[in-house]
C-alpha cells in the first residue's frame, strides 16, 4: 500500500508542476494574477481528485487512521517538495514561499493543500464491503 501511496504522490507532484507551468504561461498572460491564481487552484483541486480516487477506491476497508496516514503523507512530501524545490532550485525566498500560505492575503495554496490532506476521506468507502447489501 505505501510503495503505491508513494507513487500515487509522484503522479500528484507531476500534475501539480504542469499545472504551475500552465498558470504561470498560460493562465497569467490571459487571466491575470488573481485570476490565474484562482483557475490554477481550480484545476489542482481537479487534478487531486482525478489522481487520488482510483488509489483509495482500490484499498480494502482500512481503519480512518491509515486514510490520515496517507494524507500525512501526502501532505508532509508536498510541503517538503514546496519549500525544497522552491527554494534550492527555483530560488525563492523563505519569505516568498511562507507567503503562499497567507489564506488573509487570498492566497489559494492551503486551500489546494487541504484537499491534497483530504482526499483520502473523501473518497474512502462509507461502508465496511462484509457489511454491504447484496448487490451493492
Amino acid at each position: 500500500m505505501w510503495k503505491r501511496a508513494l507513487g500515487v504522490w509522484v503522479l500528484l507532484a507531476l500534475a501539480m508542476v504542469a499545472n504551475g507551468v500552465a498558470r504561470l504561461y498560460l493562465l497569467l498572460p490571459l487571466l491575470g494574477e488573481r485570476g490565474a491564481e484562482l483557475a490554477s487552484a481550480a484545476t489542482g483541486v481537479a487534478l487531486i481528485l482525478a489522481i487520488t480516487r482510483p488509489f483509495i477506491r482500490s484499498l480494502d476497508f482500512v481503519s480512518p487512521g491509515k486514510y490520515g496516514e496517507i494524507a500525512l503523507l501526502w501532505v508532509g512530501l508536498t510541503v517538503a517538495f514546496e519549500f525544497g524545490f522552491g527554494h534550492y532550485v527555483a530560488g525563492a525566498s523563505w519569505g516568498a514561499l511562507l507567503a503562499n500560505y497567507d489564506l488573509l492575503a487570498g492566497r489559494t495554496w492551503p486551500v489546494v493543500l487541504a484537499f491534497v490532506a483530504g482526499s483520502p476521506f473523501i473518497w474512502r468507502p462509507r461502508r465496511h464491503p462484509r457489511f454491504a447489501p447484496h448487490g451493492a
